[in-house]
């Protein structure tokens, strides 16, 4: 199969390599390595942005070619005027069996203006309407009222376009919301799990410190205030935790980073608050998992993170709020420990009934080691390229 991808996430290329953050990179490896030709549709990283900072990894198929989009313009330039994007670049890929587009993202409703529409697939992994309702407030300023008018516009048009569209959704809640409005839905999940990223072990918690973690994006709507705040009521009454905090912020002069060390100082615990900046995937983040004894991802909103699966085949007990996918695939007490998002009370429960039970976690840990097993980046890959041959033989 010659498959296509597109997902606005930029590439950097450097003596004639591709370079992709480590969670994408890995993915595209992963279906490389079950396609005959794999076209990445992708735009350029400029020099010195956080885009180009967090391409750390070089792709390692050898058949994987790069469709150079240029440098990523602004959402609105290419939500309105698509072709100063695309016209003429698609013509590269004219003769690929199926052209993948991750979404939502500016450009989705326009391939079809120049590619085949037949063989387009959206592979839907998040809700720009959902994220304006979580992020709405009545402080908002003018920049922020104009960004929630403009997702609010796309979504509609993106609706407009679905129902023309076969998709691939990354979460039970996305399947439910459009499985009645696109061409056809399919769930799939997301995953960077490799056999090699699997560590065994039958229990945490046995150290003199114990170390919590939380891997993922620097975000306040991944719940990191209130877990900051857990932290610090937790050291009031025990002064052997630390928080580890692995990650990235899309804005490269780290406003919620800023923010929230300022929080551990004013709370008094900037001394076991860790932020460790990103770790490469692979052998890097893996150390910070296999040091941990606990993970946690106290989310508002979710789809279903990655970082759970690479958690569990860490052999870490995992700890995440009941949104999203996650009380989907997860159930309370025998994979996962599952509390309410935006409750710091119920974070230091879930915290201290773990160390304070082996039992628990070792049933977490063994449960959690054998879900992550069902989803490698193989067996997803796999999964996907038989989904695109079902659908073009219908």
């Amino acid at each position: 199969m010659k498959l296509a991808y597109y997902y606005h996430i930029p590439a950097v290329v450097k003596n004639n390599r591709i370079y992709l953050p480590g969670y994408f990179g890995v993915f595209m490896d992963a279906l490389a390595n079950v396609c005959n030709e794999l076209f990445l549709v992708l735009h350029e990283a400029k020099n010195g942005t956080t885009d180009a900072n967090e391409a750390d990894y070089e792709l390692k198929a050898n058949n994987i070619k790069l469709i150079n989009l240029g440098y990523k313009k602004p959402a609105w330039h290419r939500t309105y005027f698509p072709g100063k994007t695309l016209k003429n670049k698609l013509q590269q890929i004219h003769d690929a069996d199926a052209f993948i587009v991750r979404s939502p993202t500016p450009l989705a409703p326009c391939f079809q203006l120049y590619f085949n529409e037949e063989k387009i697939i959206w592979m839907v992994v998040g809700d720009y309407a959902e994220s304006v309702i979580q992020t709405k407030s009545t402080s908002q300023t003018i920049r922020e009222k104009i960004i929630n008018a403009y997702l609010l516009h796309f979504d509609r048009l993106y609706l407009r376009q679905m129902k023309r569209h076969h998709i691939m959704a990354n979460s039970p809640a996305l399947f439910n919301k459009y499985e009645s409005i696109a061409l056809s839905t399919h769930l799939i999940k997301t995953t960077t799990l490799a056999d090699a990223d699997f560590y065994v072990r039958q229990d945490t918690c046995n150290k003199e410190i114990i170390r919590l973690l939380y891997t993922g994006r620097i975000d306040l709507l991944k719940g990191l205030r209130e877990l900051i705040g857990a932290v610090a009521e937790i050291k009031k009454t025990n002064n052997k935790v630390v928080l580890d905090i692995v990650g990235w912020e899309n804005d490269k002069e780290t406003p919620v980073t800023i923010e929230l060390q300022k929080l551990a100082t004013k709370l008094g615990v900037d001394d076991i608050v860790i932020f460790h900046g990103k770790k490469k995937i692979g052998e890097e983040l893996n150390g910070m998992y296999r040091q941990a004894d606990i993970y946690l991802i106290p989310s508002y909103e979710e789809g279903f993170p990655r970082t759970i699966w690479e958690a569990m085949a860490n052999s870490l007990p995992v700890i995440a709020t009941n949104v999203g996918a996650i009380p989907y695939y997860l159930k309370h007490a025998e994979n996962a420990i599952i509390i309410d998002p935006k409750s710091e009370a119920q974070i230091i429960s879930a915290i201290n009934h773990l160390i304070q039970s082996p039992a628990l976690r070792q049933t977490l840990i063994g449960n959690g080691m054998a879900l992550a097993k069902q989803n490698t980046l193989n067996y997803q890959a796999n999964y996907i390229i038989n989904l695109i041959n079902t659908l073009r033989n219908k």
